[in-house]
């Protein structure tokens, strides 16, 4: 199979640059995260959680050159959802392409509730501290509605609000962090029970809420047929943008801790760094502690666009995963892969619009389905890099503009990261994801009845159920469950296990594409 599998002409307009790429793909990291997350990784691992921004940053990057490389082999608007399935089946394909549209459909309510939960700081009656009252749902509609409404113009729209936008929230985030850094004392390092004070286990913990921060490097690979230059742009825009925000997410993690020696005005008892995280607006707060409260302002404005565009990018790459999943994998009805006359995944987009507002009125709050979405996205993070090494074997001669180094070490590292990162994130929140990934196994005698279902499939799909469970498992005997299973072992175990994992997916995905492992 060539460049083109099946020549299809999928109807998507070629309209975006390396810069659009590249704002859709920072635009996408830096969301909701920024109001809360560079604190949180303070909360759970005090001073070392500064360390956690270079640990995700260093899980993630093997995972994103496993998308650069197929991202520019075969560019596929919502491809995440399509290369799994080239290489192992509709077992792996659906498994993997459900988790990918639940978590990046489900990102969408939440991003909304978040615009909302920020707009609070000035209009209280619009969240209650815990969920969004009447008047925040309304709110948060209006808000999803217009995503909706931006994401069903041509592309090259999204393209250049985003760029404006993002530019703009990135100015105000800079600004209020760097205002901050001016009141720094390098004591708080240590003055509050060390540079560690929750030890390796907060580390871990930290290191799971960078994930979060970062998820949305995978962008330009979602809406790559509507690049211009694909096979250029795409490695470079997502490796720019993970380097962007690492260099955001530390100085705003290095300005509060720089002022976080002044507890009484957080009232927070003195070294309780895990009250941190209950703070309802952590930098306002800070910029109104240390005298700049006009920072403050400036800080929720670019937190306020922050959750908006995330909104729009993530309601947009839903719509092309849907889209894939039934114009390239043929397992959503065909509904799905019809494009507008503006070259929109429209009918998709209809989808997304009404499962967010959905889960927008049954989890009105951007906590109650923060850990799921990240779970359910990292799911289908690390099926690519079994695809990636089966790839090398079927298509040793296909034109890879961008070759990921070293893939026989590189892909089963991505592999176990991405598994790593999903059982670090907490019982819960594996228990939800896993359920509903499996859930999609229900879709299967759809997918039998249009004849693309066979047992080379269930076959080759067995390692992918299997490491589902065996994550539910490990993640209920480990530290982060009922600790039967104390921390490092459990990591160490789970560690073992995701490698088995994927050369066993490797060897499946060959004997799917009859060749011998």
């Amino acid at each position: 199979m060539g460049s083109s599998p099946g020549g299809e002409r999928s109807g998507y307009r070629r309209e975006l640059g390396l810069w659009h790429l590249v704002w859709l793909a920072v635009g996408a990291i830096l969301g909701p995260a920024v109001a809360f997350v560079p604190v949180a990784v303070l909360a759970s691992g005090g001073p070392l959680g500064l360390v956690a921004w270079l640990i995700g940053f260093a899980a993630l990057i093997p995972t994103a050159l496993v998308f650069a490389e197929l991202g520019t082999m075969w560019p596929r608007a919502g491809g995440v959802a399509y290369y799994p399935a080239k290489s192992h089946g509709s077992v792996v394909g659906l498994l993997n392409g459900w988790g990918a549209f639940l978590g990046y459909t489900l990102i969408v309510p939440a991003s909304t509730a978040a615009v909302v939960e920020t707009l609070a700081y000035y209009y209280p009656s619009l969240y209650n501290g815990v969920t969004l009252t009447w008047v925040g749902i309304a709110l948060a509609i209006v808000i999803a509605v217009a995503a909706f409404a931006v994401d069903a113009l041509r592309v090259i729209v999204l393209g250049n609000l985003n760029t404006a936008l993002t530019i703009f929230k990135i100015a105000a985030v800079v600004a209020a962090s760097a205002a901050l850094l001016l009141f720094f004392r390098p004591s708080n390092f240590t003055s509050y029970g060390g540079v560690a004070p929750m030890g390796a286990k907060g580390l871990f913990a930290a290191t799971t809420a960078t994930i979060f921060a970062y998820l949305g490097f995978r962008q330009p690979v979602d809406y790559a047929e509507e690049a211009r230059r694909p096979e250029r742009d795409i490695p470079l825009a997502m490796t720019f943008s993970l380097v962007f925000a690492l260099v955001i997410y530390v100085l705003q993690s290095l300005s509060f801790l720089g002022v976080v020696d002044r507890w009484s005005s957080f009232n927070i008892t003195a070294g309780n760094w895990t009250a941190l995280a209950n703070l309802a607006y952590p930098f306002p707060a800070a910029a109104s502690a240390v005298g700049l409260p006009a920072m403050a302002d400036v800080f929720v404005a670019g937190a306020l666009v922050a959750a908006a565009t995330d909104a729009l990018i993530y309601m947009g790459g839903a719509a092309r995963v849907g889209n894939a999943l039934a114009r390239l994998d043929n397992y959503f009805p065909e509904f799905f892969a019809r494009l507008s006359r503006h070259g929109i995944p429209f009918n998709s987009l209809l989808v997304v619009l009404a499962v967010g507002l959905a889960y927008l009125l049954l989890l009105p709050s951007f906590y109650s389905v923060m850990n799921v979405f990240t779970d359910a996205v990292l799911i289908s993070y690390a099926p690519a890099a079994a695809s990636l090494a089966v790839f090398r074997a079927t298509h040793p001669v296909e034109r890879r503009p961008f070759r990921l180094p070293a893939y026989r070490a590189l892909a089963p590292i991505a592999f176990a990261a991405s598994s790593l990162l999903i059982c670090w994130s907490g019982l819960q929140a594996v228990e939800v994801t896993v359920l509903s990934t499996l859930a999609s196994l229900l879709l299967l005698p759809y997918v039998a009845r249009r004849g693309l279902l066979s047992r080379k499939d269930l076959r080759a799909g067995a390692w992918m159920i299997a490491w589902l469970l065996l994550t539910l498992l490990l993640s209920y005997l480990g530290g982060f469950g009922v600790g039967i299973i104390p921390s490092p072992y459990d990591t160490l175990l789970y560690l073992a296990v995701s490698l088995a994992v994927f050369y066993w997916a490797v060897r499946s995905g060959l004997e799917y594409n009859g060749l011998r492992p």
